[in-house]
């Protein structure tokens, strides 16, 4: 028996729910009264910041447990995200999906596709969801490509600056919604790969998820040192604030790298296009791949005065 459960009311699931109906009943419920859907209600907000915490309270078993045992008012809410930061964080924004599509996780908790896999057990249902699955991926990747296509066909054509301005605009756009940043982050690291792959570079590169790998073990390895957190729940969550965001974020960087590789191969290795065609794709790809790479860093972005930009390579000005 659990304590209370306002929580699980909210999210319209049994106090047994398993983490994937908790995440499908969330996506669903927050496609309904996210904010930007209802800029007339002025609940909404405060609807969507009730849900995002029902959400990141029963998703982290340290602290559904809690929940379950104590009720609400053992949970600290000066550890809880940005509700806005999480639902972009597992499902993306629809400002990306020009870039990334619909990510897998909001497809597979979406209503035609969740229908298919209530009994997890049943083989047919999974081949049939499976199925399902496989032709909408394939339409998320033509339609991506055609995209993509267009946006760098402003540089095939000659409009080098114009091109520039484009990439640096959607760079800045882009990066103002929620977890922005690190969903250009992403999409430029893969691009700049493929690009520079396609252009012959011998370089190696890790994947996306390797990188965030690399990334997460650095971090973990400075914090060590050396005095480990008290046993408690309290600790675990406040020591541990990231742990949900870096988990919601692993869902998708696998599903973005896939997606993108495949793009970028179709856009980068099209038949019946001139070499000298599909080397201007690559070139103009590495380019935009590195801008939005750039955002929020030192590196900055292209557009800097400080960086030349040329047919063959991007080279730092000497003074």
């Amino acid at each position: 028996m659990v304590k209370e459960t306002e929580y699980y009311d909210v999210l319209g699931v049994s106090p047994s729910a398993s983490e994937e109906e908790i995440r499908k009943a969330y996506y669903l419920k927050a496609r309904q009264v996210h904010p930007d859907k209802n800029p007339n209600d002025p609940h909404a907000a405060e609807r969507f910041q009730v849900l995002g915490e029902a959400y990141q309270v029963l998703s982290d078993p340290v602290q559904r447990d809690a929940y379950d045992r104590n009720g609400k008012y053992s949970i600290s809410r000066e550890t809880m995200l940005d509700p806005t930061a999480v639902f972009a964080l597992l499902f993306g924004s629809e400002l990306f999906e020009d870039y990334i599509g619909h990510l897998a996780v909001a497809s597979m908790a979406s209503s035609e596709l969740a229908c298919e896999t209530d009994n997890p057990d049943n083989l047919h249902d999974k081949l049939k969801a499976s199925m399902l699955f496989q032709g909408v991926q394939k339409e998320r990747e033509e339609k991506l490509a055609r995209t993509l296509k267009d946006f760098l066909n402003q540089y095939v054509r000659g409009d080098k600056e114009g091109f520039l301005q484009h990439a640096e605009s959607e760079a800045r756009r882009l990066s103002d919604t929620a977890f922005g940043v690190e969903i250009l982050h992403t999409i430029g690291y893969v691009y700049s790969r493929q690009a520079a792959q396609e252009l012959g570079k011998k370089a190696i590169y890790l994947g996306a998820f390797q990188l965030l790998q690399l990334q997460e073990d650095m971090r973990r390895q400075f914090k060590m040192d050396g005095s480990g957190p008290e046993n408690d729940v309290e600790s675990h969550i406040r020591l541990n604030k990231d742990t949900l965001m870096n988990s919601l974020w692993k869902l998708n960087v696998v599903d973005i790298e896939v997606t993108l590789v495949h793009v970028c191969q179709m856009v980068l290795r099209e038949n019946n296009v001139k070499k000298e065609e599909l080397k201007a794709r690559a070139l103009a790809l590495k380019i935009l791949g590195k801008i939005f790479q750039g955002i929020g860093r030192l590196f900055r972005c292209l557009c800097n005065p400080a960086f030349d930009v040329d047919d063959d390579e991007i080279v730092f000005k000497s003074k």
